[in-house]
């Protein structure tokens, strides 16, 4: 890090007082910087702090403390774009060096729908993302630093990070113990399997075809969990997308294996993930599980819906979708499901909002026909969804963005955590067989929390 060539940069800058802030990028290749460090070191944020990591490694970000914020109520597409172009406008961005490849991020999401939502959501606004003062590019390397251009003192702002920088690195290693547990149960269970009778009872093969019905578990524990040891046992499964999203008093995290879309450039690519099966660790019985997965009528059927949802979904926004004919099988840690990519070139006047109110939520969380499955998820399920299989992701000042779809998650306040799993109901589907397949899918949050599935 070349701080006197930084700071000749730094002197020849003229700040626009039309701004609200200023965004130094720098390069921090120097420093050994981690998310455990980083989260370590800034514990007095907590509560506005996240960590998005792509399945890819096309992000791993980290941001602390919320600077400012776009938000609503209610989802407005239009009302959104306008928030978002007039925070981007509020910034004056002064890159460092020459070439740097990282973006200006702001990471949020919208919940999963606009049902009156119960006590445990409060902390999360309908719809909102956030500018963090501390942005980590830990792929590219590179900083993100933003603060209130009153704030600023070009003389001295460049010690002030790099002094932090060289404290973060310093962190040492820190010992936690795992949480022990004081409690476990399911969430209504029985009544849930009631829930799936009656769905199955209403659907058919023409109006009513397919709605995913979620289930909760409730764990409490004798102490409060420590976000360190979490942020460990994050990092123990690859292959999935990572989130940990702090808000006021709650704790968001998933790992999810679904991608609602990503935006690069002119093209956007997303995927149809539905029918799944347990991955034993047998290798043998995880081929058996393999074949039935590609070959049962069921899970086939309830596949090729999601597929043919999103496929109509992109429609208004592009003049050809492209994906394969036969679907492929997508390995996770301890499930299987059918997968297939599928790639769209997006017209011009494509807007990043428009998109996601129009993918959002796809058959494979919440039902087909979308409107009729998303109606009867908010009148019949047990609770409130929140940010449970809803869109979570980051985006740029131009349309390129990523979003995941949050499930595989749970929403943890001070000693307790709910988990969430849910599955797709259709013609012909059992409620003992659909209740083990949720009782699987609670396996990778257990295992973040270190508790062993029952």
């Amino acid at each position: 890090m070349n701080l006197e060539a930084y700071q000749n940069v730094l002197d020849d800058v003229r700040l626009d007082s039309d701004r609200a802030y200023l965004s130094l990028q720098l390069p921090i290749d120097g420093y050994d910087i981690d998310e455990q460090k980083i989260f370590s070191y800034f514990q007095k944020a907590q509560g506005s702090r996240y960590w998005f990591r792509s399945k890819d490694d096309r992000y791993n970000t980290v941001g602390i403390e919320y600077l400012e914020s776009i938000k609503r109520d209610k989802y407005s597409s239009k009302a959104l774009a306008t928030q978002k172009s007039t925070l981007y406008d509020k910034i004056q961005k002064v890159p460092l060096e020459e070439g740097m490849k990282s973006s200006l991020n702001l990471f949020g999401g919208t919940r999963f729908d606009d049902k009156d939502t119960s006590d445990e959501w409060n902390d999360f606004t309908m719809v909102e993302f956030h500018l963090p003062k501390w942005q980590f590019d830990l792929v590219n390397k590179e900083l993100f630093y933003s603060v209130p251009l009153a704030d600023v003192d070009m003389s001295t702002i460049l010690g002030t990070i790099t002094g932090e920088l060289e404290n973060i690195s310093a962190v040492e290693a820190k010992e936690f113990e795992a949480p022990q547990i004081n409690m476990e149960k399911d969430i209504f269970p029985e009544e849930w399997k009631s829930l799936v009778d009656h769905a199955v009872s209403v659907l058919d093969d023409t109006e009513f075809r397919k709605v995913v019905l979620a289930r909760q578990r409730l764990l409490t524990f004798k102490s409060t969990i420590d976000p360190l040891f979490l942020l460990k046992r994050l990092n123990d499964e690859t292959g999935t997308y990572t989130i940990y999203y702090e808000k006021g008093k709650s704790l968001f995290v998933s790992k999810s294996p679904e991608k609602l879309f990503d935006v690069q450039g002119d093209t956007l690519r997303t995927n149809a993930i539905a029918g799944s099966s347990e991955r034993t660790g047998d290798v043998e019985k995880d081929e058996i599980q393999k074949s039935f997965l590609l070959n049962d009528e069921k899970n086939r059927y309830e596949h090729e819906l999601v597929r043919e949802s999103i496929v109509s979904d992109l429609e208004p926004f592009t003049d050809w979708v492209e994906f394969g004919p036969e679907p492929n099988i997508l390995e996770n840690r301890y499930i299987y499901h059918l997968h297939t990519p599928i790639k769209a070139e997006l017209s011009d006047d494509s807007g990043i909002f428009e998109l996601l109110d129009a993918i959002h939520p796809t058959p494979a969380v919440g039902g087909m026909p979308k409107d009729r499955a998303r109606q009867y998820i908010m009148e019949e399920e047990y609770g409130t969804r929140g940010l449970y299989a809803a869109p979570i992701g980051l985006i740029h000042e131009d349309n390129e963005s990523e979003f995941v779809v949050a499930i595989r998650s749970m929403l943890l306040h001070a000693n307790s955590a709910t988990l969430f799993a849910g599955c797709g109901i259709v013609k012909g589907s059992s409620s003992e067989k659909e209740f083990e397949e949720t009782r699987v899918k609670f396996t990778p949050m257990l295992n973040v929390l270190g508790v062993e599935n029952r």
